[in-house]
């Protein structure tokens, strides 16, 4: 089998090596000669940086690396281009003068390297003159890759003084870009969000945003083609450790880990978890537990609200577009770091509408148990045995153990969640479910309606309806969540499995529950 580069982001070292590659060299050679500035967005750990690293090779004319590849006879190798690459995860900004003097080490150590003396003293005039310079000097126009652009805002979101300093660093030294347009032969920009109050994209005006690009989609990440065409091997490998066939294999690498889209209709991998995977011939929740950031779980339970993690969410464009430090949507959040993902996308009277939802079990499951425990402080050992009195108080139909499972949860809530209404309630009771590992579905559409949850247990369906009041008691609520079951018939799919029906009624104060067999 070939070699898995597992945390190697440097393409040479991939092909001299003789690491698996998976080939994403057409999509390169579109945008290389189809256009000139382009901007690209993605999570972390999606390969962006492998592919800065391979836009540098190609354009520095390194014709050997690409061999059996698709641009290796598309591409004129005789054109060899100086590339400058800014890798901010190689550069040091705790604050904002910690980041100007790591840029001007940057842009000496340039100048040094093409034996260039520079007059400049100040950051954005320097780099201007660093560029203009090189141009003179060997009489061709420059190829220019960052990468990671806005680490020196993303890591430090937590401070926000410190963020808006770095940004106004940042703002200055992107603008130069612009004014040195005429010395520029392509520009390359990734990063994981899009900052609307950055200048690099009102000052770059006619930079190419290809992040929700159809023709890009594929750009990072595999596809399922891809993943049965380059990891084989590596799949029947781990059907033998699974004791599964391969097409059972697949389907649970799928549900695991594929699901990503960013045009909702193009499906792909997590590169990072998927290399694991076959690394280590386990299953694990790699990326997730890679480094999701302390901010964006602070930023959710900041904001009270769990919609986003429970059940598919409605978007425009403008809520994926821009990510605004002082001002931090959840949902703006959670796409661009890449913990929701596309999965409709349709036009509504001319304006383009997403359906957002989590892309797969992976992120589903790590990232709602890692909320639960921070709203509840619940131990693994807590887990267990509320787990296990989960299965036995449904199945013996018993309201009184479920109710105590329930509160046990409830009422451990250690931050003060918002919500006074049943969509919250439903909320924390699908988390809940989640936390439990129990299989469930929120919003089950059915021919006449949508049923709260939908369940199961051992094999055993549980269709539930859950009511909230402020002013009446549970029992009364508990007959009109029974009353609506029966009259919007959510059990006809499942009537041959003879479900148990379940209505949750909460008021201010009190927890109530009710099982029944028949409606």
């Amino acid at each position: 089998m070939d070699k898995l580069p597992v945390g190697i982001q440097t393409f040479s070292e991939i092909r001299e090596e003789g690491y698996v590659y998976v080939d994403k060299t057409k999509y390169i050679h579109d945008l290389i000669t189809m256009g000139k500035l382009y901007f690209l967005s993605r999570p972390r750990r999606f390969g962006k940086s492998l592919l800065v690293s391979t836009l540098k090779e190609v354009f520095e004319g390194n014709k050997k690396l690409f061999k059996r590849l698709y641009i290796y006879d598309k591409w004129d190798w005789d054109k060899k281009y100086p590339v400058i690459v800014l890798d901010f995860g190689k550069l040091s900004y705790k604050s904002s003068e910690i980041l100007e003097s790591s840029l001007n080490n940057f842009i000496d150590r340039l100048a040094r390297k093409y034996s260039i003396s520079l007059i400049s003293t100040e950051l954005a005039d320097k780099f201007g003159e660093l560029i203009e310079e090189i141009y003179e000097s060997l009489k061709q126009k420059i190829v220019i890759l960052i990468d990671e652009y806005d680490k020196p805002i993303i890591d430090n979101i937590t401070n926000l003084e410190i963020a808006d300093e770095n940004r106004n660093v940042l703002n200055s030294f992107y603008q130069v870009l612009k004014a040195s347009d005429e010395f520029i032969k392509f520009i390359f920009i990734t990063g994981i969000s899009k900052f609307s109050s950055t200048s690099i994209f009102s000052g770059l005006n006619n930079l190419a945003d290809i992040t929700l690009d159809e023709n890009c989609c594929n750009i990072c990440g595999y596809t399922h083609r891809e993943l049965e065409k380059y990891f084989k091997e590596h799949i029947e490998t781990l059907a033998k450790k699974e004791s599964l066939n391969y097409k059972e294999t697949v389907n649970k690498i799928e549900d695991w880990y594929d699901g990503y889209s960013w045009d909702g209709k193009t499906k792909v991998y997590n590169p990072f978890s998927t290399l694991l995977l076959f690394n280590k011939r386990e299953f694990s929740n790699y990326w997730f537990s890679s480094g999701t950031p302390t901010f964006l779980m602070e930023t959710l339970k900041k904001e009270n609200n769990l919609q986003p993690i429970i059940q598919p969410i409605p978007a425009t464009e403008d809520d994926l577009d821009t990510f605004e430090i002082e001002n931090i949507h959840p949902t703006t959040l959670l796409f661009q770091t890449g913990y929701l993902t596309i999965k409709e996308k349709s036009k509504n009277y001319g304006d383009i509408e997403y359906i957002l939802d989590i892309p797969n079990y992976e992120v589903r499951q790590s990232l709602i148990r890692r909320l639960v425990k921070a709203y509840t402080n619940l131990s693994t050992g807590n887990l267990k045995e509320l787990k296990d009195k989960t299965y036995t108080s449904i199945l013996n139909k018993d309201s009184k153990g479920f109710i105590d499972v329930l509160e046990s949860i409830y009422h451990r809530l250690s931050y003060p969640i918002k919500g006074d209404d049943e969509k919250y309630y439903h909320g924390i009771f699908l988390v809940a479910l989640y936390l439990l590992r129990v299989d469930s579905q929120g919003e089950v559409t059915t021919y006449s309606g949508r049923a709260d949850t939908i369940f199961k247990i051992k094999d055993k369906t549980i269709i539930t309806e859950i009511k909230y009041s402020s002013t009446k008691s549970t029992k009364t609520i508990i007959n009109k969540a029974f009353k609506q079951i029966k009259e919007k018939k959510y059990y006809t799919r499942y009537k041959d499995e003879n479900p148990i029906y379940l209505a949750l009624a909460f008021s201010k104060n009190d927890i109530d529950c009710e099982f029944r067999e028949k409606l």
